[in-house]
């Protein structure tokens, strides 16, 4: 238990009545003005000791990083209160002190609002910008008397150079500079990384996996201790990681869980250390794929050498009919990247059960024989999500042969229906897909006999050459050809 909580006397210390000695700022402290002076002979060494080599690092970086918004002394309970802004939001730090038996001051230890609670990086923030001397020029110190008198006197805010008093910000100050500050508070701290690598599973299919990393003392990145199940824990939400990063890898994390009910297979590995990711069946993937672009959280690959994944691309898979050497045509499924042709790229993974995504690799690598840890990745999200027949000709590289005298059926019966399932093209020229008129609904006519006549409508469609006919009701079986949002 901490000995401020034993000592009755001083475990309240809560705000006296005497005046206290203050250092304040909006948002941020810009440059803490002064040290308080009976302070100014504190060894930070003891505080370090104290606190711990790494925790007082951190609160350095904190104290000279402007995350200290405020700062007071009360000489009556020797407290030094302040307030930093943390990476789970604003902390009340409170410094205790006792005489050092040669008339100054030694820290006695610390407390804080954040979860750590006791002797945190926070309290050597408050401390170090309280005795921070960089650029002031001050008197030598006097020693503090002890006694009765030490308790009358009041501390004198040193100010470097001319500064004596802060001018009152102008009433449209306030708002800009909490538009300023705030990006800065974001993107402060320990970046993160998402680290992907292509697996076999069991069954000799591959999948994508994902690890969090963090940056590794010598460069590069490393997993530590880091789980995506662990990321509400203590020693994350304190371990003075960005909080934008925090924020995303939570919320990816969030929708690679399966709904309620649903069923998922390789979930998790190694106690949530490693994720499928090409499992993920929800489509906001990509959208927060694309955020890590913008807020700079990188994906990348296992090994150094292969350096970082791009941003997710947009693809789009084409039904190629190209003509064959001798006669008849050849359908196949390419893949369209950003507009370009994906003939370099080798896909090898769809995201989702329902390929709303694809993971590609260099088609070179995939041909060498390498691991698949090996191959430099590339992740699209597709236009339109491809169905499963469609999946295994764009893995398995199939190619359909029509003979020429099937090709205008093909044309006639097959690609008005093919065009709702991907876009068809003829990379080489040879083919060119039946255009499709717009609707027309029409009045159709049968005589009987007895002079009696049947009537009923209908919609006429001109399909390349071929006139089809649809009836006006679906009763749920639509030909290919047919547009619906055309015919309402």
């Amino acid at each position: 238990m901490p000995r401020s909580l034993e000592r009755c006397g001083r475990s309240s210390r809560g705000p006296s009545q005497t005046p206290k000695s203050r250092v304040r700022g909006d948002g941020y402290v810009a440059f803490v003005v002064g040290a308080i002076s009976e302070l100014e002979d504190l060894e930070l060494t003891e505080v370090e000791d104290a606190i711990g080599a790494r925790s007082f690092s951190r609160g350095r970086g904190y104290a000279r990083g402007n995350r200290v918004a405020s700062i007071e002394w009360d000489p009556d309970v020797e407290t030094l209160t302040g307030s930093v802004v943390g990476q789970g939001g604003r902390y009340t730090t409170f410094a205790y002190f006792g005489a050092d038996g040669d008339g100054g001051l030694a820290f006695d230890e610390g407390e804080c609002s954040c979860p750590v609670g006791y002797n945190c990086k926070h309290v050597a923030a408050i401390v170090i910008a309280a005795t921070d001397a960089r650029g002031r020029t001050r008197s030598a110190p006097a020693r503090r008397a002890v006694g009765p008198a030490a308790k009358r006197a009041k501390p004198v805010l040193r100010a470097a150079g001319p500064v004596a008093t802060k001018a009152k910000p102008s009433s449209w100050e306030g708002p800009l500079r909490a538009l300023v500050d705030a990006p800065a508070a974001a993107t402060a701290g320990i970046p993160l990384a998402i680290e992907l690598v292509l697996q076999r599973s069991g069954g000799g299919g591959l999948r994508l996996t994902a690890r969090l990393m963090r940056p590794a003392a010598r460069g590069g990145w490393v997993n530590g201790s880091l789980t995506w199940g662990g990321l509400d824990s203590w020693q994350v939400t304190n371990g003075g990681y960005r909080p934008d990063h925090l924020a995303l890898v939570r919320e990816l994390y969030a929708i690679h869980r399966p709904r309620a009910g649903a069923t998922s297979y390789h979930h998790s590995y190694g106690g949530d250390r490693t994720v499928d990711l090409g499992g993920c069946e929800r489509p906001q993937l990509w959208s927060v794929l694309d955020e890590a672009a913008r807020l700079g959280l990188a994906l990348v690959h296992r090994h150094a050498g292969l350096q970082a994944i791009p941003p997710p691309a947009r693809a789009e898979i084409l039904i190629d009919v190209t003509r064959r050497p001798d006669s008849g045509s050849v359908v196949t499924a390419g893949l369209r990247i950003d507009g370009e042709d994906a003939a370099e790229l080798e896909p090898v993974v769809f995201v989702g059960s329902n390929g709303h995504g694809i993971v590609c690799a260099e088609r070179a690598a995939v041909a060498s024989g390498e691991s698949p840890e090996n191959w430099r990745l590339r992740l699209a999200r597709l236009a339109k999500p491809a169905h499963a027949q469609l999946r295994r000709m764009v893995l398995d590289g199939e190619r359909l042969e029509v003979p020429a005298g099937d090709l205008d059926r093909f044309a006639d019966e097959f690609c008005p229906a093919l065009r709702h399932v991907a876009r068809i093209v003829s990379s080489d020229g040879s083919f060119t897909p039946p255009e499709i008129s717009a609707p027309k609904l029409v009045l159709r006519s049968s005589y009987g006999a007895g002079h009696a006549v049947d009537v009923g409508w209908e919609w006429a469609y001109e399909v390349g050459s071929t006139r089809r006919r649809a009836p006006l009701a679906t009763d749920g079986v639509r030909p290919g050809f047919r547009d619906l949002e055309a015919e309402r």
